[in-house]
């Protein structure tokens, strides 16, 4: 027979290895979950991966697996068990995750926000969100070589051989040369620059606080203007009726352009006003001898002088057309904005814009969706911020110049706003600075840049724009060119007019 300490030995063992039974068991579920638990469910498009007893966590901490995966109207509908301490609102989130690129599945719980209920046991978690899987990032990885793989034979194509190394060599050697030109210029005016930001800063601030104690004055011009653009499309659209009719060939003016009697009637008329002009010349009639007397002819010359004074004030008066389009490096779309500027003074103008923006004008929407949960009626906020495709905006602007720098104000994309210019090298070099689109629910819409003049027409334009909003901010480029009064006057008189 056995002796007492061999069967107490053995009867320790045997509750040991029940006991590392029973713990192997719960360390492999992810997580000790007592009986109190409870359990939620939530729906998803793709759980490939996903098993049961996979752990469930909240901010990288276990805090329940998953007890069951079913297949409910064609979606996957997961059963989690939950801790008694762990407290989920209505609009939380729950996302399938990977430990790493190949590891294990598991889920992600975003708890939500104290404003909204609390999901009780029994109830269903509202969304639930699924990554893309490997298969589909190994095919856009696998286009995405493709892709290269016709860059790079392009390239080799341009470049090989000894013609497109000695190009090669020549566009870097220009690319090293203008670096160098340019490092000179800053270095040559370090101390400018530094006044120039200084400057800037000290300007913003006074801009800012002149925004901030005049608020409401601000919000009436920008009423204003939204009238006004209004008022001018009605012009513009009545103008377009106009010219439909005198098209159609409805009213007098109409008929008089199209009736061909109207020559006839033209060479009639410039007889007559021959014959009465060798009258005049031959002082003939009151209005000869009114001409042809030393008295009429020293008025005439008062009336000159005066017409010629009028003149001097119309000759200050400067007209400029100017076409631009940058590219959007970001969304991949160009900006395109037709601008006449009307100057009636040097240190004045006015700025009237049509704009072409492809991401539209920004609109927000605000929307609240009743829902039943637990037997009581629940408010659910909801706010979708979208842009209205290819949208024509207008700018009308104000602006005033002091020596080197501009300050500008009015309609910017229909909506209001101000600007900052400062000229650099004989106005060769514009930096600029918009600030528009002010809403009280988020950020403005700012855009800072510069642009370069060449030849000269053009110029080549390159900044960031809406740089304050981290999912609209963009790098933009771009080229423009312009037209003055004296160079629209010399294309048209340039235009050559067929003979009889």
């Amino acid at each position: 027979m056995r002796s007492g300490a061999e069967i107490k030995v053995g009867v320790f063992v045997l509750i040991a290895l029940a006991a590392l039974a029973y713990m192997t068991m719960k360390v492999g579920t992810g997580v000790f979950v007592p009986r109190e638990s409870y359990e939620v469910d939530v729906f998803f498009d793709n759980v490939s991966g996903l098993k049961t007893n996979s752990p469930v966590e909240i901010a990288g901490i276990e805090v329940g697996l998953v007890q069951a995966i079913n297949l409910d109207e064609n979606r996957a509908r997961v059963t989690l068990q939950l801790l008694p301490n762990v407290q989920i609102r209505s609009d939380a989130v729950a996302t399938i995750r990977t430990r790493g690129v190949l590891g294990d599945k598991f889920i992600e719980i975003s708890p939500g926000s104290d404003p909204f209920p609390r999901v009780e046991a029994g109830e269903r978690i509202a969304r639930g969100d699924t990554p893309a899987d490997l298969d589909q990032l190994f095919t856009k990885v696998g286009e995405i070589a493709d892709d290269i793989r016709v860059v790079a034979r392009s390239a080799a194509n341009v470049f090989g051989g000894e013609q497109g190394e000695q190009d090669l060599r020549l566009a870097f050697q220009s690319l090293r040369d203008a670096a160098m030109g340019l490092n000179e210029m800053v270095q040559a005016n370090a101390e400018s620059v530094e006044f120039i930001v200084r400057n800037f800063r000290d300007f913003s601030t006074d801009l800012r606080d002149i925004a901030g104690t005049n608020k409401e004055g601000i919000d009436r011009i920008v009423a204003n203007l939204e009238v006004a653009s209004g008022q001018l499309k009605t012009t513009l659209d009545q103008a377009g009726g106009v010219l439909a009719r005198l098209e159609s060939g409805e009213g007098p003016l109409a008929k008089l352009i199209n009736d061909p009697e109207m020559g006839h009637d033209l060479r009639e008329t410039m007889a007559s006003l021959e014959s009465v002009s060798r009258k005049i010349d031959e002082g003939q009639g009151t209005l000869g001898k009114l001409i042809n007397e030393d008295t009429t002819a020293q008025e005439l010359d008062k009336a000159l002088e005066g017409l010629n004074r009028i003149l001097t004030k119309q000759d200050q008066f400067r007209t400029s057309v100017d076409f631009t389009s940058e590219y959007l490096a970001r969304h991949g779309e160009t900006k395109s904005a037709l601008t006449l500027r009307l100057q009636p003074a040097e240190d004045k103008y006015y700025l009237l814009s049509v704009v072409d923006n492809p991401r539209g004008r920004r609109e927000k929407t605000e929307t609240f969706t009743e829902r039943w949960v637990n037997g009581e009626r629940t408010t659910i906020r909801e706010i979708e911020d979208k842009y209205r495709q290819s949208k024509i905006t207008f700018s009308a602007q104000l602006a005033k110049r002091w020596d080197n720098l501009v300050l500008r104000g009015g309609l910017i994309e229909s909506t209001g706003g101000m600007g900052l210019e400062y000229y650099l090298w004989d106005d060769r070099v514009q930096l600029l600075f918009e600030a528009f689109d002010f809403d009280p629910d988020d950020n403005p819409h700012l855009k800072a840049g510069a642009k370069l003049y060449f030849l000269r027409n053009f110029y080549a334009s390159l900044g960031m724009d809406d740089f304050v909003r981290s999912d609209r901010r963009s790098f933009y480029a771009g080229l423009g060119f312009y037209f003055t009064d004296e160079d629209l006057k010399y294309l048209l008189t340039s235009v050559p007019v067929p003979g009889n």
